[in-house]
């Protein structure tokens, strides 16, 4: 009868584990649909950018009214549009994006960011929808002046605060750095002569080379490895499985179906600007 009773006793034990295991799956998945179901239920996707790094997202008077537009409001619409809901772009200092997440002020940050180890440890990202390169932008006459990267990390060179450009200066010990908050102003910094160079990602240097009078491209490439620069959309960290599978989905298919044209329109419409 002993027997009889521990048997019993141990059958009641794993049906009761097996259940508390199914009922931790289960919640386990609704954790993460819940982000995603928030989004759908509220209608609209909130999307934080900093407007000021063409042709990824910049202001646009195209339609004669001042909007933001580029490749990163292109790709907000693929996601919106994925998850069936209307966008609301949400304008900031990129310095502040990631804090704007973490306060459930946003939904998510598209404007170009890096999904770098230390950005990791806050915030989630997609998959990779851009990878570029980070260059060195200089006065025009001074093309061919940097030539070794000992000789980057003396000059006063300027980076947008809070970028991986930024991160790649502090790195290599640049005593001369200078950090400021929109790309617009480095590059008057340098036509100003109060920086020697300006480290940008290199599809939006050239558009500030072509727009502005007085600066170029500079032949010194950075080293290989600090030189890649690639971009993706960051979520608040937690369990994202549902939304990030949704994310992922519409960046594969702008990546696959849309990138090169967005690229090539905005950079023509920033052209513009």
């Amino acid at each position: 009868m002993k027997m009889k009773k521990l048997v019993s006793l141990g059958m009641a034990m794993v049906l009761s584990l097996g259940l508390v295991a199914c009922g931790g799956g289960e919640k386990e998945s609704s954790e993460a649909a819940d982000k995603l179901d928030a989004v759908k239920e509220s209608g609209k996707l909130v999307v934080a950018m900093s407007a000021d790094y063409p042709p990824f997202e910049f202001h646009s008077t195209k339609d004669g009214a001042d909007k933001v537009a580029g490749v990163d409001v292109d790709l907000a619409n693929a996601v919106a549009k994925e998850i069936g809901v209307d966008v609301e772009v949400k304008e900031m200092t990129f310095d502040g994006l990631v804090g704007a997440l973490k306060a459930d002020k946003v939904d998510m940050v598209i404007s170009g960011m890096s999904p770098s180890p230390e950005r990791k440890e806050n915030v989630d990202f997609s998959d990779v929808y851009y990878t570029g390169k980070n260059v060195l932008i200089v006065r025009e006459g001074e093309e061919d002046k940097i030539t070794s990267e000992d000789q980057v990390k003396s000059m006063k060179v300027a980076a947008q605060k809070g970028s991986i450009q930024e991160t790649y200066a502090n790195k290599i010990g640049c005593t001369g750095l200078k950090s400021l908050e929109s790309v617009p102003d480095l590059m008057m910094e340098l036509k100003n002569g109060n920086v020697d160079a300006v480290i940008v990602n290199d599809t939006v240097g050239l558009i500030n080379v072509n727009q502005i009078d007085g600066i170029a491209l500079s032949s010194f490439n950075l080293p290989e490895g600090d030189a890649e620069e690639s971009m993706a959309i960051a979520v608040k960290k937690g369990n994202n499985t549902a939304y990030l599978e949704a994310i992922n989905k519409a960046v594969k298919d702008f990546v696959a179906n849309d990138l090169q044209k967005s690229l090539e329109d905005n950079s023509a419409l920033a052209a513009q600007e």
